[in-house]
């Protein structure tokens, strides 16, 4: 509302001004007469119009300059008595509105190509931008697609990378046309010369999609109303990896310059890939190099090896069930595979069990998401999971440790982790020889039966969707 309210402003604005100019102007030709300087004056009302208004308004700018200097206006100076009122001919005027109408579509193509370039220039940006600040292959696929459908006016785009394997080009991010077209079917290389030449590195057009030979779907194109296509290369890493393809409202024959735009967004989306593949990279070492620290830990105990990864499994499902987007669910694997790190500093991750429990053992193993939560917080990118490793022994009833937190003031990834580090205790006992394991149907009672008292009670209802939900051996799997 507040931008219709600031263009609508400006449009009246632009009226006035042009209102007060032309008015202006004619009382300066009607001083000087037509063969004056004055009548020259027009071109920049007629310039600001094709600017501001585009090719209508500068037409109808210069159609009211031309009958401004009509026949009634003097030809020569109005300042003397001697001074002809009027003095022009047919062919004075006829010229004077050509030369006007010419510098309208001037002044108005100009201004469209100027404002498509700035477009042009602030969309690479926003794609260079997104590209610097996020890492996610997909949505940074999917931004490029509609940034290059927008500025190149096209009615659809997608992107395919190449599967080697199976010789398809699967399709990883579209714009412009629903999943009835996207889903319609397999696009592979075999008899597709057209694909064939873009992986070998040559941009492609498609004046016609429908006659074209090898054009795999071309029944689901006219539903579509799809006409003409371009296609252009990815390239990585000194490989082609898929291509970018768009298809025009109607046919059109592409020309260099949009050939050549075309191909700065493939370039762009062929840097996003590469970033992506060297987080992915990384991401996974250093998951890896996570994975092996808690299996160090947890290997001096056979009840508690594995214990983290079953951990993890469980709550990736939970944090899938409730709806957490890519990256906090990828942060929340991180938080669940390194909850129990403080039991680096137990001598023995056993408490002490029967008539007299061994304080010195129960008071340390309190400790020990304290001590987790000293060791991991200098790594910078787990901050927004610290809470994790320090909170999810608390209790929804304030029973819990180390702080003995209650309700909602328990941070809600701890609460995650709490249900699935409770499971997996009861199926997997520190001490079988003191608490027996239960079966997955029984630990599945017990954690609903503390539904309320020590666990979240929406989050138990999220819990036992997310298990009911995964296959039998899955269960058996992650448990």
């Amino acid at each position: 509302m507040a931008t219709l309210r600031r263009r609508t402003t400006q449009t009246v604005v632009s009226l006035i001004v042009l209102a007060v100019a032309m008015g202006f102007i004619t009382w300066l030709v009607y001083l000087q007469g037509t063969t004056g300087i004055a009548v020259h004056f027009y071109y920049l009302p007629i310039l600001w119009a094709g600017f501001t208004f585009g090719d209508y308004g500068a037409i109808i700018v210069s159609l009211l300059a031309a009958l401004a200097c009509g026949p009634w206006m003097p030809a020569e100076p109005a300042l003397g008595p001697d001074s002809p009122a009027v003095g022009q001919g047919l062919w004075d005027i006829v010229l004077r509105l050509l030369v006007f109408y010419v510098v309208a579509i001037f002044g108005s193509r100009l201004s469209f190509e100027l404002k498509r370039r700035i477009t042009e220039a602030q969309t690479l940006y926003q794609v260079a931008h997104s590209i610097t600040s996020s890492l996610r292959i997909k949505q940074v696929l999917e931004l490029i697609t509609h940034h290059a459908m927008h500025v190149m006016d096209a009615k659809a785009c997608n992107i395919r990378l190449l599967n080697e394997e199976s010789g398809e080009l699967e399709l990883v991010a579209t714009a412009g046309l629903d999943d009835s077209y996207w889903q319609k079917g397999p696009v592979v290389l075999e008899g597709n010369v057209t694909d064939q030449r873009v992986l070998r590195g040559h941009a492609e057009q498609i004046y016609n999609v429908l006659a074209e030979p090898g054009f795999q779907y071309p029944e689901a194109a006219r539903k579509a109303g799809l006409s003409s296509a371009l296609i252009v290369p990815l390239e990585a890493k000194n490989e082609i990896r898929g291509l970018i393809r768009i298809y025009s409202k109607a046919p059109h024959r592409f020309t260099r310059r949009e050939i050549d735009l075309l191909t700065t967004f493939a370039h762009q989306a062929s840097v996003a890939i590469e970033n992506a593949e060297l987080y992915e990279d990384i991401r996974r070492n250093y998951y890896e190099t996570v994975r092996t620290l808690t299996r160090a830990i947890e290997a001096k105990d056979i009840e508690t090896y594995s214990h983290s990864e079953r951990v993890t499994d469980i709550v990736d499902k939970i944090s899938q069930e409730v709806g957490m987007s890519d990256e906090q669910r990828e942060l929340l694997r991180f938080g669940s595979i390194l909850h129990d790190v403080g039991k680096i500093g137990l001598e023995n991750t056993k408490m002490a069990t029967g008539n007299e429990p061994d304080q010195a053992a129960e008071v340390f193993y309190r400790m020990h998401p304290l001590i987790g939560q000293s060791i991991l917080q200098p790594v910078t990118f787990l901050a927004p999971v610290l809470s994790v490793i320090t909170h999810h022994h608390e209790r929804w009833d304030g029973s819990g440790f180390p702080e003995g937190l209650q309700g909602d003031d328990i941070p809600y990834e701890a609460r995650i982790v709490a249900i699935a580090d409770a499971y997996d205790r009861l199926i997997y006992p520190l001490d079988p020889a003191v608490n027996h394991s239960l079966s997955p149907r029984e630990a599945l009672q017990e954690i609903v039966a503390g539904a309320g008292t020590k666990f979240d009670p929406k989050l138990v209802t999220a819990f036992c969707r997310a298990i009911s939900q995964s296959p039998p051996e899955d269960q058996s799997s992650s448990q």
